[in-house]
């Protein structure tokens, strides 16, 4: 009869120790890390695209190296410049028009409402200018980022590092991507070889099918909302639905944001309510468009986390660790599920358990 495992210390210690160990380091210079995470993540996303290249097509994989390396670096500078810009202006043109917003949002919301239910709520003008007057300087600075970052010389210097530093670490990324999968290969305990070999096969297969699901969502959700906004002749349609298709990877949060500022920034532009249900409908048919088809072909209900479980990985994460926290969440959170379930099968397995 063959025994049954013992509870072993080794791998556990090292689990924790390795887990300590990044904590640590997230919390010390994490900000200085963001653009090697950023990078990581990236060419981890792109290194199966890159093999394939190399062995099918004979493409070095210094050439794929460079041209995703551009590619990221025209990402980041023309997304950005011409988004924000366009948003910036959107909120201005929203508040300067509040008192006509809500207006309507008295007359044609909040009067079916109290119909309803038999209430006599209504949107306080006069209460929302106090608490717009009190915050107006922050509100003020918040909008106006060409200022905010002429004013402050670090952060600029910052982003424009970070732009070159990223497409910069992703080039040595994809080129030496096997040498460091081999270098952390070479740290794990050699008695402990096989059990990480089989965390590391469940850790891959969940987390790349999310990630590279997930970012195919952003892609083809950001192009739908961009697309179908523009269609209906919503002012600042393509930048509200690439950053509304960006933000699909929050569960709900990111569609409803971007769903309450088209309705606000039509409501503003167009001085009316005529382009609200044609709204409604571009945001209905690409939610379930995203949820019926999109997301379940591309990403599956294989990442084993709920959305109130992301929403909340990304609360936590994003409170401790800031903006590396917001980038590690998922990934750490994926993480988490593996070992959770390896943890248990193998405590099931165990004397301990069975005795």
């Amino acid at each position: 009869m063959l025994q049954k495992p013992l509870i072993k210390i080794k791998p556990i210690v090292s689990i924790l120790l390795v887990t300590i160990l990044i904590f640590t380091i997230a919390l010390l210079i994490g900000r200085v890390l963001i653009p090697f995470i950023i990078a990581l993540i990236i060419a981890y996303i792109l290194n199966p695209l890159v093999d394939k290249l190399e062995e099918e097509f004979t493409i070095k994989r210094k050439y794929s190296a460079l041209f995703f390396s551009l590619t990221t670096l025209i990402l980041f500078i023309s997304v950005p410049a011409f988004v924000l810009p366009v948003l910036a202006d959107e909120a201005t043109v929203v508040i300067e028009k509040l008192p006509q917003i809500i207006s309507l949002i008295n007359t044609h919301v909040m009067s079916i409402f109290n119909e309803q239910f038999g209430t006599h709520i209504s949107v306080d003008l006069n209460t929302l200018k106090e608490v717009l007057l009190s915050n107006q300087e922050k509100i003020t600075n918040n909008l106006d980022i060409v200022r905010r970052i002429a004013q402050n010389s670090f952060i600029l210097i910052e982003i424009l590092v970070y732009m070159i530093l990223i497409p910069f670490s992703l080039f040595y990324s994809i080129l030496n991507w096997h040498k460091i999968i081999r270098i952390f290969d070479e740290l794990v305990p050699r008695s402990f070889t096989d059990a990480a070999h089989s965390l590391a096969h469940d850790i891959d297969e969940m987390l790349s099918s999310y990630l590279r699901g997930q970012l195919s969502v952003m892609m083809i959700m950001a192009a739908y909302y961009a697309i179908g906004l523009t269609i209906i002749g919503l002012p600042s349609g393509a930048a509200i639905g690439i950053v509304t298709g960006l933000l699909v990877f929050i569960p709900y949060l990111g569609v409803i944001s971007g769903f309450l500022f088209a309705i606000v920034s039509s409501v503003a532009q167009v001085g009316g309510t005529e382009g609200i249900m044609q709204i409604i409908i571009v945001f209905a048919i690409g939610h379930m468009l995203e949820g019926g088809i999109v997301t379940p072909f591309l990403v599956g209900g294989r990442i084993g986390l709920n959305p109130i479980m992301i929403i909340l990985s990304l609360m936590i994460f994003g409170k401790v660790f800031g903006i590396v926290g917001i980038l590690l969440a998922l990934p750490l959170s994926t993480i988490a599920v593996v070992l959770v379930r390896h943890a248990k099968r193998y405590y099931k397995s165990t004397s301990y358990y069975l005795d």
